[in-house]
């Protein structure tokens, strides 16, 4: 467990018990000296037992790890899935991008085809125009010629 994960309620509650222990420790070793002089068995209510409150702190810990860890998991889990998501909808987007692209280039080749088609016919209509323009002009002098050939 890193030393970030535990709270300062818990850190000042492990803080006091090491604290304890340790002013406990050198005020047993005076008394143990005394009780080495007295012969007999010690009484069995002047035992505590201390280690309650750090077992109770530690598991208090462990269980805020794992709950910090759950939610950890199940957030990476909803990102991770969230990512999935996404990454199917911009790949599903550019599949159809696509589709969409290669069905305007082949419009675009088809109305190429058409406009080539269509100047070469235009080309085509302008020459009989321009062609039909001077028979009628040759046709309108003929005429023009022979009536006036007629009245003279």
């Amino acid at each position: 467990v890193q030393a970030s994960l535990i709270g300062n309620s818990d850190a000042a509650k492990l803080s006091a018990f090491v604290q304890q222990s340790s002013s406990s420790a050198t005020n047993s070793e005076a008394e143990s000296d005394e009780e080495a002089l007295d012969v007999g068995a010690p009484a069995g209510a002047v035992y505590e037992s201390k280690s309650g409150d750090l077992l109770d702190t530690l598991q208090g810990l462990t269980d805020k790890a794992e709950g910090q860890l759950d939610d950890s998991r199940k957030k990476e889990t909803i990102a991770m899935q969230n990512f999935e998501m996404l990454e199917q909808s911009l790949k599903d987007e550019i599949k159809f991008a696509n589709k969409d692209m290669e069905a305007a280039k082949m419009e675009i080749a088809v109305s190429s085809e058409k406009k080539s088609t269509a100047e070469g016919d235009l080309e085509v209509t302008s020459k009989e125009l321009a062609t039909d323009i001077e028979a009628k002009q040759t046709l309108h002098h003929d005429c023009m010629t022979k009536a006036e050939d007629f009245e003279s």
